[in-house]
């Protein structure tokens, strides 16, 4: 929380935090909220207004599924709403944990860090990190904070990407953020960790 406070200090935006499961979604959800109660937009132990809080857990369900998840699986509407929330800008909803929601095809240029705790690879580990490459007022380019050590990944999906034909080839906005963030997480410039200690969870 520390990192992204400082950050959002010196460049206000918002960030997607993505985790290995579903479960992992919830419990850290509960963690930050525990740290930062003001965050969950209602009492805690009360359920959150979707149209309130400044983090929510982006994920789909079924009445099935176990308690812990309940709170936070919501229908196709709400989603959509969290969605419009989180490209405004003015809205305080700044931080979203997601499993495969938002991962691909989901363009946030509001969103400006990606903290990432899952196993990636290839076309899915680029499509990820896209999420934080397009440029708003005075964001430079977007962040990838690695927590489970995607750099060799990354190199070869950067290998492979800049070699090949992309979309964003033909777009110096998309090219330019998406090749910056990813040499960075690829040289393993990890905010407050080096490269041995990336490895450590």
């Amino acid at each position: 929380m520390e990192h992204f406070e400082t950050r959002n200090a010196t460049l206000d935006g918002k960030a997607m935090i993505v985790a290995m499961s579903r479960d992992i979604c919830a419990h850290l959800y509960n963690e930050i909220v525990a740290l930062r109660p003001d965050w969950h937009g209602a009492p805690l132990g009360a359920a959150a207004d979707p149209e309130k809080g400044a983090i929510k857990v982006v994920m789909t369900g079924s009445a099935a599924d176990k308690p812990l998840l309940q709170p936070h699986i919501t229908n196709k509407a709400i989603r959509k709403r969290l969605e419009k929330r989180f490209k405004d800008v003015n809205d305080p909803l700044k931080l979203v944990i997601v499993r495969d929601m938002w991962l691909a095809g989901f363009d946030a240029p509001t969103c400006h860090t990606m903290y990432v705790d899952k196993p990636m690879k290839g076309h899915n580990l680029m499509q990820a990190i896209a999420r934080v490459n397009w440029v708003l007022r005075d964001k430079p380019g977007g962040l990838v904070v690695d927590y489970i050590g995607i750099a060799n990944e990354l190199k070869l999906a950067l290998k492979t990407y800049t070699e090949a034909k992309g979309p964003w080839r033909a777009d110096p906005q998309r090219r330019g953020g998406l090749c910056g963030a990813a040499r960075e997480a690829a040289q393993g410039r990890h905010h407050g960790q080096d490269a041995a200690q990336r490895g450590a969870r």
